[in-house]
């Protein structure tokens, strides 16, 4: 499932400094981030909390890859690799061998398909925490 979130930037923009605020902010809420400068106007940022271990079996895992890229004052952030093994691997076997895996296999996706709009959130209040400097 890939998601894009466009918006435009003023002429002084920072890549770096969204990128930096950004992990800062999901690190606070137990994520962990990594950041890749991919180039100066592009930055993947990987973010992924509760993956693996018996989280994955039970599909409570989340993650996803933003990568942002800045052409001009044009800002795009596109999602992709998002964590939906777990979700699948829990279905599966909630389905054949107990609900139990099934029933947090479908919390799992539910909470995996909002997280790009949470970081979307984010991003627009970061933004809106730059323009007020």
């Amino acid at each position: 499932m890939a998601d894009t979130l466009t918006l435009n930037v003023p002429d002084n923009f920072d890549l770096n400094i969204l990128a930096t605020k950004l992990r800062d902010s999901f690190q606070a809420q137990g994520f962990g981030v990594a950041v890749a400068s991919l180039s100066p106007n592009s930055i993947r940022l990987t973010f992924d909390k509760n993956c693996g271990g018996v989280n994955m079996l039970l599909g409570m895992g989340l993650g996803i890859t933003a990568n942002i890229i800045l052409n001009g004052n044009l800002l795009c952030i596109n999602y992709v690799d998002g964590d939906w093994t777990g979700k699948i691997i829990g279905l599966a076997t909630g389905w054949i061998l107990c609900w139990v895996p099934f029933v947090t296999a479908i919390v799992g996706s539910i909470n995996q398909s909002g997280l790009p709009k949470k970081i979307n959130t984010e991003i627009t209040m970061i933004m809106a925490g730059m323009q007020n400097k």
